[in-house]
């Protein structure tokens, strides 16, 4: 994302909001009067479709979202000088001479059409809005209250209203696949439903049915044409104990004391006829009373949520599993990973389009599905990264003229893989191999075989890019044109990004690499192509430590245009990596670390926890997990100032809101408690439980975190003596830390180990 200067907040450990909300050992969040803005509303879903009521008392303002609305199209950004002018580039930069590299970058070796900037890339949008307004009644409000039940995925609103009460239950259902609404007052009132959208909506009643369809802007059309891109339909039908009335555009009800909305959608990216799916679903889900919706709907969701239990004494729990519960929130019923918003975003002009960003944000979306026992939050990315192949394909042969498929940094639901419009950060050529390294994680963890056989050309066609693109500078192997996303260095007085073998792409070449010789041997195939990418590997440069003690990021020490970026790409091999694995590599993370500071944007500090517990710091761990949730109040906020940490509703403060410093802060907290990355010399499984917890953790628990290896971990401590719990599928051995506890163990198939230190 763009650079912006980041001043460190006070650090607290719950974030302060302008309507107060509270936090606590419930897993739940509270407030104490309706949402003032957008960052104040509570986030509720099912994968596919997404809700955020504000709670208001006369008019309540329900933000909807659907997984796949996008306008945009696909379009081939083929650039036919790009491969013509690619030795070139290459040349300079084994010369020397960067600058005149970039310089040639912008000229021929950005995508045709302006990438990210081209109507037809599209962008992801919101879907509109439920609005209820309700007959205002001269009665005095009291005891307002409005929460978020993390373990029961449903929000409710209640107040008196003189003497009688007032209820609201919302929630998304992954089994009935809508949101549902429920309206109780002790007392008969009068209100009206209708569904809004500020562009390319028509609105209509009809019956007991509220009915808003458009048609979004291809990004094709020439001038007066109509929109021909993606189609919508999203109906809302209500029903309840009052006397129902359709007006033009909305559904008016009298003397009502109980009213239930249903409200479902789809689109023409995975539908056909979207309109006949609405239907059908509203058809089902209406025959059922909402309290079958709605206990439905709770088992749906703790099934999955209540897989882990984590109890320390501070906000960090509620942290961790509020990850968790935006992960199931944004994947259960997807067929798209979660985006930069994941599927909660207020507006038709997204945020950097609300698309998917390679150069880590994607894949910081999904960090805490392993160690947080939710797997299956893996498999949309995983469909989302095969469905990319094709098209990294053809990117590979246009812009580079070799096999395999690559992605930079930009995606997005029409197959965009090519360099963008701006080749400082746009042309990072890993992105898809740091995106197909996700799938290794998978399986490392779930170790099954029958995903790794699916996954495998992915992986080996990741690698077989990169293995043909490097090409040999000062005696060793190189990626480039590339860069260290999104940084920049000096060279003669002037800034300069592009560059030729930046660390980060070394470090990524060496895992994909690694990763499909690991698979090759597991499925017992491919062996010769495995072999050849080992030998590659050995033709890559080393990691180079500065005269400063610091990882150098760069194959030069050159001068940093901001020693305090944001990115820390340099740092992959340490987190999510593993080949920053000696003392003396890891004594120069921590130089790098110290160096690049505490500051950043909200997804910056997220990383920065997981750095910290992966060099077993827990104090500064927790240190960077108190500036996560500096609080963002401003509530005319805009991305142009200071601002990073946690909004009211603790959504992560990029700022604006992006989702991925929810999920990165998540999993560092897990990091905390628990790692499994390393391999001992005799090639055992190392689980590391506290590797990193903080002096104000003394006694804690935690419950069904996973460790790779399909091993279920627990651990109960107190003051230096405690239990850990260990349980395996299969019959295995590992070696077990805790601090300066050691020991080797034979886990038995399907029985729990208990370990005392």
């Amino acid at each position: 994302m763009r650079t912006r200067t980041i001043a460190i907040a006070a650090c607290i450990l719950v974030a302060a909001a302008c309507s107060r909300p509270c936090f606590n050992d419930t897993l739940k969040l509270t407030f104490d009067q309706p949402a003032r803005i957008w960052e104040e509303t509570l986030p509720l879903g099912n994968g596919r479709i997404g809700a955020m009521p504000d709670g208001g008392i006369w008019k309540e303002h329900i933000v909807l979202n659907e997984e796949s609305l996008w306008s945009g199209s696909e379009w081939d950004p083929a650039n036919p000088e790009a491969l013509q002018w690619l030795p070139v580039i290459r040349e300079k930069l084994a010369e020397g001479d960067n600058l005149t590299a970039q310089k040639l970058m912008y000229e021929h070796f950005v995508c045709a059409g302006g990438g990210g900037e081209n109507p037809q890339y599209g962008k992801y949008q919101t879907l509109g809005a439920l609005e209820i307004s309700h007959h205002p009644i001269d009665k005095p409000v009291t005891g307002y209250h409005r929460e978020l039940s993390l373990r029961n995925a449903l929000a409710n609103t209640t107040f008196k209203l003189g003497n009688g009460t007032v209820e609201r239950e919302y929630l998304a259902s992954i089994p009935d696949d809508v949101i549902a609404v429920r309206l109780r007052s002790s007392e008969r009132n009068a209100l009206s439903v209708k569904l809004s959208r500020p562009e390319n909506a028509s609105v209509r009643a009809e019956g007991n049915t509220v009915i808003m369809e458009g048609t979004l802007p291809s990004g094709k059309e020439e001038p007066g044409q109509p929109n021909s891109g993606m189609h919508y339909v999203c109906k809302a039908l209500v029903y309840g104990n009052g006397h129902i009335v359709a007006d033009a555009d909305s559904i008016s009800v009298d003397d009502a004391s109980q009213t239930i909305i249903l409200v479902a959608s789809a689109t023409s990216f995975n539908h056909s006829d979207p309109e006949a799916a609405v239907d059908s679903t509203l058809a089902l889900a209406s025959k059922k009373p909402f309290e079958s919706i709605k206990s439905r709907s709770q088992s749906a969701h703790r099934a999955l949520f209540d897989r882990v239990e984590i109890n320390l004494p501070d906000s960090a729990a509620l942290y961790a599993q509020y990850g968790r519960y935006l992960l199931i929130g944004s994947t259960t019923r997807a067929t798209l990973p979660p985006n930069l918003q994941g599927i909660w975003a207020d507006g038709c002009e997204t945020p950097w389009n609300g698309d998917y960003h390679l150069n880590i944000n994607v894949e910081m979306n999904h960090w805490p599905a392993q160690v947080g026992n939710l797997p299956d939050a893996d498999l949309p990315f995983t469909s989302y990264i095969e469905g990319m192949v094709t098209s990294g394909e053809r990117t590979a042969r246009d812009f580079y003229g070799i096999p395999g498929w690559t992605a930079n940094v930009l995606a997005n639901v029409w197959n965009f893989t090519a360099p963008s419009e701006n080749p400082s950060w746009g042309a990072s050529l890993t992105g898809g191999a740091w995106a197909a390294l996700q799938m290794w994680e998978h399986y490392q963890f779930t170790q099954d075989k029958d995903y790794l056989r699916r996954v495998y050309p992915t992986l080996r066609g990741a690698a077989e890019f990169l293995q043909a693109s490097l090409f040999e500078m000062d005696g060793k192997l190189v990626t480039g044109p590339s860069n260290s996303p999104e940084n920049s260095f000096i060279i003669d007085g002037q800034r300069c990004a592009t560059c030729a073998g930046p660390t980060m792409d070394t470090q990524i070449c060496k895992e994909i690499f690694g990763a499909v010789k690991q698979a090759s041997d597991i499925l017992g195939e491919d062996g010769e192509f495995a072999e050849s990418l080992m030998l590659t590997a050995s033709r890559m440069p080393e990691m180079k430590i500065a005269e400063g003690g610091y990882l150098q990021e760069w194959m030069e020490d050159y001068e940093e245009a901001e020693i305090q970026h944001r990115h820390v790409s340099h740092l992959f091999g340490l987190h999510p990596g593993t080949s920053i694995n000696t003392p003396e590599l890891i004594e120069a993370a921590k130089k790098t670390l110290e160096r690049r500071g505490d500051s950043g944007t909200g997804w910056s500090r997220a990383w920065k926890i997981n750095f910290w517990a992966r060099v077993g710091d827990g104090n500064h761990a927790y240190f960077m997990f108190k500036q996560l949730l500096a609080p963002v109040c401003d509530c005319g906020f805009h991305y142009d100032g200071e601002g990073a940490g946690s909004y009211p509703n603790l959504f992560c403060a990029h700022s604006p809101f992006q989702i991925d410093g929810n999920f990165g802060g998540s999993a560092g907290i897990m990091e905390m408690l628990l790692q499994s990355h390393r391999t001992s010399e005799d090639g055992l499984r190392i689980v590391d439980v506290l590797p990193a917890i903080p002096d104000c953790w003394p006694e804690a628990s935690f419950s069904g975190l996973k460790a790779r290896g399909n091993i279920t971990v627990g651990c109960s401590w107190s003051y230096g003596n405690g239990e850990i719990t260990l349980q395996s599928p299969i019959a295995q051995t590992v070696i077990v830390k805790c601090g300066e506890f050691e020991q080797k163990v034979d886990l038995t198939a399907g029985k729990s180990t208990k370990l005392y230190f």
